[in-house]
């Protein structure tokens, strides 16, 4: 991973270029180097993922660099993005693992967010495990942490997305705030990804990169691309498998490239993850590269007629429709319904594999061509995609979306009821009602806030699993609209065994069609029982985590015995206790709910 992203240091630079030239918005990188990213960022993608950010970043844009923990520091001034910068922002990788005791990210987003200059368009890039961990010295601990995790949301996003500045987290691990980071990305317009290995992050780096940055593409399909006469120029993200390169180019006459052989026309740099070409003047036709390649590899081109969108959105929601709307452009200037004479535009919307979900052909409306893609029941990371193809060209644009639910329900069992959060800008108290249905009784949900409401449950049978069906009805523009939400399971955990006790694996959303879930990896006995402690250990009370992370002695006694077979004998017994005592104080909890009268 270092050698990946030292190369990308000097070889992006000129496809980080290609086609980024007309609108410079200040990037602001914000990276936690808190305690709580030792555990929750093991393999360091925090620092491999600032060296390969600054290394995509364009040429001649504002970008600065921050670090918090406690405290938030600016390593590296806002500046103009040149060799110079990069080499800066690079020495500055030791920075990264001086860890910190808390995570203040409110402290670290209003800080960074008002750094001068504080006006224009300002895209900040959290690089974070998303836990909310601030100090307090003579309170209530979770009582601080949800004091600022309140005021994230409700006071800062929606000032920050006011003032125009836009918040894309990438977050590094299954024990990230997801809904969290969800809605600070989405109130204010940015992407939120969950990146645990290197391809993912590349990802998402790519894809934010598109969304602040975007460049027209040409279709790279089977190894080969069609480039016309009105391209100016193009560049070849390649990438490939480690060591594996000797990839050629060739052109529409026969003419065989590589990196040994290629003239001074053709800038070539070949790396040993990916190989960056960038052709300028090319020949028209159909080009081939021969070798193989990787899923994410792409061509940008710069040129005179390009493809325009209204802004595409970074979230599409549950139930919900998205409207479409596209045009050609020549030197700035819409195609005449005679210049686009044969033109046709589709939009199309697809899993990160690449797999269709919807595509809908836009028809042509007052010089532009318009569409709607129909309501989703998928939830997850997608990417929409804007191809128009006219006589003899080609054109596309790509961008990467977060499918959320409209309204997100979450089931406090403990408390015996049921949380639900607006998610769609437009959806309040005011226009919807939420009815959950238990065992055949009918519970109304009650406001708690603008977008918010809760579902008092009444007591059942701790050893019955039931599910909880939710439905919402929405006024919106004058139509009504029902919403199914995703069922809810009650009293999961009935009759099952250890691994379903409240010890899920982080992060689990209902994948897009195509987007299997990777095999797990082989480990050893001992990392299995590990991972089952770390389980055990998220689910006990804060005192409990608290005193294990206190006392790094009993931490390093854990790891010198941990292969011992005696120590794994007294390692389950341990867990077997936890998981009783938890068990039973989940059963008291519930004894001792008492059905009260929603109120707000």
């Amino acid at each position: 991973m270092r050698s990946l992203i030292a190369a990308i240091v000097v070889s992006l630079l000129a496809w980080a270029g290609q086609g980024w030239a007309q609108e410079r918005p200040d990037v602001r990188l914000l990276v936690d180097v808190s305690g709580s990213m030792k555990q929750n960022d093991p393999n360091r993608l925090s620092g491999s993922g600032l060296e390969l950010l600054v290394s995509l970043m364009p040429s001649g844009v504002s970008s600065g660099l921050w670090t918090f923990g406690s405290d938030v520091s600016n390593i590296l001034p806002t500046t103009q993005v040149d060799p110079a910068w990069r080499q800066r922002a690079l020495a500055l990788k030791p920075a990264l693992i001086d860890y910190q005791q808390y995570t203040d990210i409110e402290q670290a987003i209003r800080t960074v967010a008002n750094a001068r200059p504080a006006s224009g368009e300002r895209h900040l890039i959290l690089l974070t495990d998303g836990v909310v961990d601030v100090p307090a010295p003579r309170g209530d601990k979770r009582a601080a942490d949800a004091a600022s995790r309140r005021r994230l949301l409700e006071e800062l996003a929606p000032e920050l997305a006011e003032q125009g500045v836009v918040i894309h987290t990438i977050a590094f691990s299954p024990g990230v705030d997801l809904s969290l980071v969800e809605q600070l990305s989405t109130m204010t317009g940015g992407l939120v990804t969950v990146a645990e290995n290197p391809e993912a992050l590349l990802r998402a780096f790519l894809d934010v990169l598109d969304r602040i940055f975007p460049v027209d593409q040409v279709p790279l399909q089977e190894n080969r691309f069609t480039i016309d006469d009105r391209v100016d120029s193009f560049s070849a993200l390649l990438f490939h498998e480690p060591g594996e390169s000797g990839l050629t180019l060739i052109g529409p006459g026969g003419q065989r490239y590589s990196a040994e052989d290629h003239p001074e026309s053709i800038q070539w740099q070949a790396q040993d993850r990916f190989d960056v070409i960038t052709v300028t003047s090319p020949e028209a036709g159909e080009w081939r590269i021969e070798g193989e390649i990787g899923g994410d590899s792409r061509i940008n081109i710069d040129s005179s007629l390009t493809l325009r969108t209204r802004e595409l959105p970074t979230t599409l929601y549950q139930g919900f429709q998205t409207p479409i709307e596209a045009w050609m452009e020549s030197r700035g200037t819409p195609l005449t319904e005679e210049q686009a004479v044969g033109l046709e535009i589709v939009a199309e919307l697809r899993t990160t594999n690449g797999d269709v979900i919807e595509a809908v052909p836009l028809q042509r409306e007052n010089g532009h061509y318009q569409g709607t893609l129909p309501s989703l029941e998928t939830l997850g990371n997608a990417r929409l995609s804007v191809t128009a193809e006219g006589e003899g060209y080609i054109r596309q644009l790509h961008q990467a979306v977060n499918i959320l639910p409209a309204i997100e329900a979450r089931l406090d069992e403990e408390a015996g009821r049921v949380i639900l959060r607006s998610e769609h800008p437009r959806i309040d108290v005011d226009n919807t009602t939420i009815e959950a249905q238990l065992q055949g009784e009918s519970l109304m949900a009650a406001p708690v806030d603008a977008k918010r409401w809760r579902i008092v449950l009444p007591q059942i049978d701790p050893n019955v699993s039931v599910p909880i069906t939710l439905t919402a009805r929405v006024e919106l523009g004058g139509e009504t609209r029902v919403l199914n939400l995703p069922d809810l399971q009650l009293n999961a955990d009935a009759g099952t065994g250890l691994e379903s006790v409240g010890f899920g694996d982080g992060l689990s959303g209902q994948a897009l069609p195509g987007q299997e879930a990777p095999p797990p990896e082989q480990s050893s006995l001992a990392d299995r029982f590990s991972t089952l402690l770390n389980r055990a250990a998220n689910a006990l009370p804060q005192q409990a985590q608290e005193f294990w992370e206190d006392n790094p002695r009993l931490q390093q006694y854990f790891q010198e015995h941990r292969m011992a077979p005696w120590f794994w004998l007294i390692a389950v017994i341990a867990v077997i206790v936890l998981l009783i005592v938890r068990r039973r104080r989940v059963l008291h909890r519930r004894r001792a709910v008492r059905r009260e009268e929603p109120h707000v």
